[in-house]
């Protein structure tokens, strides 16, 4: 655009120096003329002003040359001359005035066509010079009209482009539209369901138990504090639901079976040390009865009792570990789902907004260049009036 506007501003000086050329040229001419008509004024006064002195000597000498030829003639004939030398002279003196009078009347109908002459004179200049300015207001126009044209085809190919655009994000949106129902379907085929994430402070604490469960376990998983929904098997639902029947939400259940699980990895932890303790005394016991034993040949009925105890505890404790490493499977599974599908729903969303958002910034670019178009095509549309305006009236006769 600056470079746009040097080149005008070039253009319009370059034009205003040729009109002030064009000017100096013409008060040049218009002053060489004005002094030529002088000259010829001064010589056809002159040329008059010798003709007429010579007429006039002219008549002097006719006058004189008819009175010396009448002087000799005779008295009878006197009163005849006097009136034929009077007639010619007063005929003469009357032609001279009339003479004058006509040259005085040629002279001011001169002056006055010289006159008019000179003020067609000007009044064409002054067409010529409006005339060279209407060109060089046309010639602006010209390039104000090119450059709008540009323009509009500019935004024409933008507005092209922003469409395309536009189509192109609406059949990805299409695309992914679909993927999400064929999502939900493949869920929906499946057995899973969608549960809704309760925000509250209890589920933030359950997340951290399970934060602190996965990483006592080694399995690595962490649950994301984030709130939406949560994808569940009908198997999973099904196990939850007969580990803790109730009306409560899925995530309350969920935390009351971590909770339940770190109690019974307290009361394993709890156990294993008194087993280990007691192992220790039976060892010791056992050392005794059997040096006891060897002494006296047989066992005694306290060491029967203590044997059959250790083997129920023994069968206890594996019963329990048992239940601790379904229990903890099952965790993990779930923990794991449950990563998994809010990493999923998470790019979804993702996505969704973001195709949403870029949907609107081109809505919007796309009525802004819309309406830029409009009105260049207005202004178009103006100029073009206006141009063809300027050119009917250069083809009207000046």
């Amino acid at each position: 655009m600056m470079d746009e506007e040097h080149v005008l501003d070039r253009v319009n000086r370059d034009a205003e120096d040729r009109h002030n050329k064009k000017r100096q040229a013409r008060e040049e001419a218009r002053q060489i003329r004005l002094e030529q008509l002088e000259r010829q004024i001064r010589a056809n006064d002159e040329n008059s002003h010798h003709s007429h002195q010579k007429t006039m000597e002219a008549d002097d000498d006719n006058d004189n040359a008819s009175s010396a030829d009448c002087t000799p003639t005779a008295n009878n004939h006197s009163r005849r001359s006097t009136p034929t030398k009077a007639t010619p002279s007063a005929s003469k003196v009357d032609e001279n005035q009339k003479l004058k009078e006509k040259v005085t009347e040629l002279e001011n109908k001169f002056q006055r066509a010289m006159l008019l002459y000179s003020q067609l004179d000007n009044e064409k200049s002054a067409l010529l010079y409006e005339i060279d300015l209407l060109k060089d207001d046309m010639e602006e126009k010209d390039q104000i009209v090119y450059q709008v044209q540009r323009e509009n085809r500019d935004l024409i190919s933008e507005v092209k482009l922003l469409k395309r655009t536009v189509d192109g994000m609406q059949a990805t949106q299409q695309s992914l539209k679909h993927e999400i129902a064929q999502r939900d379907q493949l869920i929906q085929d499946n057995g899973f369901v969608l549960v809704e994430q309760e925000a509250t402070e209890d589920l933030s604490s359950s997340s951290h138990h399970h934060q602190q469960l996965s990483s006592d376990s080694g399995s690595g998983s962490a649950i994301n504090d984030r709130t939406g929904p949560i994808l569940f098997s009908t198997q999973t639902l099904n196990l939850v639901e007969k580990a803790i029947p109730g009306s409560s939400s899925v995530d309350e259940k969920i935390r009351k079976l971590v909770d339940m699980n770190k109690k019974m990895r307290q009361q394993v932890e709890e156990q294993e040390k008194t087993l280990y303790a007691r192992r220790q005394r039976q060892a010791n016991d056992q050392t005794s009865t059997a040096a006891s034993a060897t002494a006296n040949g047989s066992l005694s009925e306290e060491a029967r009792d203590a044997l059959k105890q250790l083997a129920e505890m023994k069968l206890k404790l594996q019963e329990s570990e048992r239940e601790n490493t379904v229990n903890q499977s099952n965790v993990i599974r779930l923990e794991g789902q449950l990563k998994r599908f809010k990493t999923s729903q998470e790019q979804g969303e993702k996505e969704t907004s973001d195709l949403k958002a870029q949907n609107r910034i081109l809505k919007k670019d796309l009525r802004d260049k819309e309406h830029a178009l409009e009105e260049a095509k207005e202004t178009n549309t103006h100029l073009q009036s206006r141009l063809e305006k300027i050119r009917n009236s250069r083809r009207q006769p000046v």
